[in-house]
């Protein structure tokens, strides 16, 4: 009833408290077909963040629904999203979200466009998060990356800091003039990796 009635901010409030983002009523509308056949783009572009299906009702698809009853913006909008992953709504994302998404592992390189593609020269929170997320591992880009990679440079920088602890490194003694604690800041970029291949 919120996504026919375009009620975006009862969505937005649905879809963070775990709604179910497919539940078709009865008759096999789902909520983006019906934000669809009553033209409510804001709301679909929400739902589409959160990974609404596009698949067909017994009505027919969102954009069939969109065309037919003479939304063009949001049938065109329906068009030019196809290929987008959640990640890659990026004018629908909040900061606080697209962290979310990014610390669940979501891919910076799926997608058509991809959402690195569509982050370069962006604007707004969302664009610039995923700029710095698809930057190699440092401080500045560890809360972006997913648990495991969190935790694998946690322990890398632990074991670095034993280490450096152990032998009484500093910059005097560590091979080649290198402390180890600044090996370490130069190793983690290429020892973390965000996504794997």
């Amino acid at each position: 009833m919120a996504c026919q009635d375009g009620q975006l901010e009862c969505v937005r409030l649905l879809l963070e408290a775990g709604a179910a983002i497919d539940q078709a009523r009865n008759d096999g509308t789902t909520p983006l077909f019906a934000a669809c056949q009553n033209g409510h783009l804001e709301v679909a572009k929400l739902l589409s963040s959160y990974g609404a299906s596009r698949a067909a009702t017994p009505f027919g698809t969102p954009e069939e629904a969109a065309t037919e009853d003479g939304h063009a913006d949001l049938a065109a909008w329906l068009v030019a999203s196809r290929g987008w992953t959640p990640l890659a709504h990026l004018e629908t994302l909040t900061a606080a979200r697209a962290t979310s998404l990014l610390r669940s592992g979501a891919s910076l390189h799926e997608g058509e466009p991809t959402p690195l593609r569509r982050a370069a020269g962006g604007a707004g929170e969302a664009a610039a998060l995923v700029r710095r997320a698809a930057t190699p591992w440092s401080p500045a880009s560890h809360s972006l990356f997913p648990a495991a990679a969190r935790a694998r440079a946690a322990l890398l920088v632990l074991s670095l800091y034993e280490i450096h602890e152990r032998y009484h490194l500093d910059s005097a003694g560590a091979t080649n003039g290198i402390a180890a604690l600044d090996f370490g800041h130069c190793v983690l970029g290429f020892a973390i990796a965000r996504e794997t291949q």
